[in-house]
């Protein structure tokens, strides 16, 4: 009996820091709401972001494990992406909306049309203690006339600590600010050239 006990205690120990550690699902956590958000004036200009297309290669996973079992979400990465770069013009005093394509963003006579492509979102756990994250976006500004910018972008981090749920989770979406944040400031310099 005294061995049974020692064998179930070392079976759960031996388990519980892999169950403690990020799962294969990962959510793709919108950024969080800012206090500092600038209300759009009446005549800030109108700029219609449209839901971005998703290029990545592989569109079944966002990444590995060390195991190469792979990283899935329920979440449309591409469209996480663009609602994030969206929310953050509306924070910086655009007038913002969001449309799921062209036509639907042009029946509301926009004064700018910001497209894009997801071209990367990728997550890798490389120890049971390190995971990295990268995405890269594609992304264009028109008004309407012309095209105005036309860039790519790109953002990664590395993340060292002990295993958690949500270190996955916490780490997409770090990279997800530290992407948008580039791409709404170029945004907003282009349309305030135009000025």
């Amino acid at each position: 009996m005294k061995h049974f006990k020692i064998f179930v205690l070392f079976a759960v120990l031996t388990v519980l820091p892999a169950a403690c550690g990020p799962g294969n699902t990962v959510r793709l956590l919108p950024l969080p709401r800012l206090e500092n958000t600038v209300l759009p004036a009446p005549n800030a200009p109108h700029v219609t972001v449209v839901a971005f297309e998703d290029k990545r290669l592989d569109q079944s996973n966002i990444g590995t494990r060390r195991d190469r079992s792979a990283f899935v979400t329920s979440d449309i990465p591409s469209q996480w992406v663009s609602k994030a770069l969206a929310d953050e013009l509306s924070r910086n005093g655009l007038q913002v909306s969001y449309a799921l394509g062209v036509a639907e963003a042009r029946k509301g006579n926009p004064d700018y049309l910001v497209l894009g492509q997801l071209t990367e979102a990728e997550l890798r756990e490389i120890s049971a203690t390190e995971l990295t994250s990268s995405l890269r976006v594609d992304f264009s500004l028109s008004n309407r006339q012309a095209r105005i910018v036309r860039e790519s972008l790109h953002a990664s981090q590395s993340r060292t600590g002990l295993p958690s749920g949500s270190a996955a989770d916490n780490l997409m979406q770090d990279t997800l600010q530290d992407l948008v944040k580039p791409v709404a400031r170029k945004i907003i310099q282009a349309i305030e050239g135009k000025k």
